[in-house]
């Protein structure tokens, strides 16, 4: 009887600290924090993923992300090239983040979305408040700044807007992991695409 009694001690006591801890779910240096919204740290890179409009746009052309990026505690200076950017889809192909030229010749069409995304994906306040935004990104409205192909991130500063991504055969749910490859590592960040319902 006493094995019972403490049996079932140690059962409520996991069941209470599952129910009172946070509802993110960690997946290999990833938090879920919403639905839409995950958060990686690295050894070279801290990045939080929205993909808001991704998941509106399921059966789309394009995939639309937006992405904090802000280097490591550990100081120094992260560069991130356009051309280590890309997603993999459910099924496993790699696509890679369009050029600007490419960003300009679809930007009448998906304008509207990615403004939406970057309007709903303010810097979090999760970031403290010893940082303050950058000026630089790998996608730049046709009237609006320059677009990067290197973006060098730091601890004091985050850079963030939209990443972009042609999906041949359309959007459809599932994991996807936006990957971007860095000098020592790679940031594999999985997000999952949902049908609303």
């Amino acid at each position: 009887m006493r094995k019972i009694q403490l049996l079932m001690l140690c059962l409520s006591t996991v069941v209470i600290s599952t129910c009172s801890t946070s509802s993110e779910r960690v997946d290999g240096g990833v938090r879920e924090t919403s639905r839409y919204s995950v958060v990686y740290e690295g050894p070279e890179l801290q990045a939080t993923v929205r993909h808001y409009q991704a998941e509106k746009d399921l059966g789309g052309d394009w995939l639309i992300l937006v992405a904090h990026l802000r280097g490591t505690h550990s100081g120094g200076i992260t560069t991130i090239h356009r051309r280590d950017i890309s997603v993999r889809t459910p099924d496993g192909r790699r696509l890679p983040l369009i050029t600007q030229a490419e960003f300009r010749e679809a930007y009448r069409e998906i304008h509207s979305r990615v403004r939406r995304a970057v309007s709903s994906s303010a810097p979090l306040s999760g970031y403290g408040e010893d940082y303050r935004p950058c000026d630089r990104w790998f996608l730049a409205e046709p009237v609006g700044g320059f677009a990067q192909d290197e973006v060098a991130i730091n601890t004091f500063e985050v850079c963030w807007g939209p990443l972009v991504f042609q999906v041949p055969g359309g959007v459809q749910p599932g994991r996807w992991r936006l990957v971007i490859e860095l000098e020592e590592s790679t940031a594999d960040i999985p997000f999952e695409l949902e049908v609303d319902g």
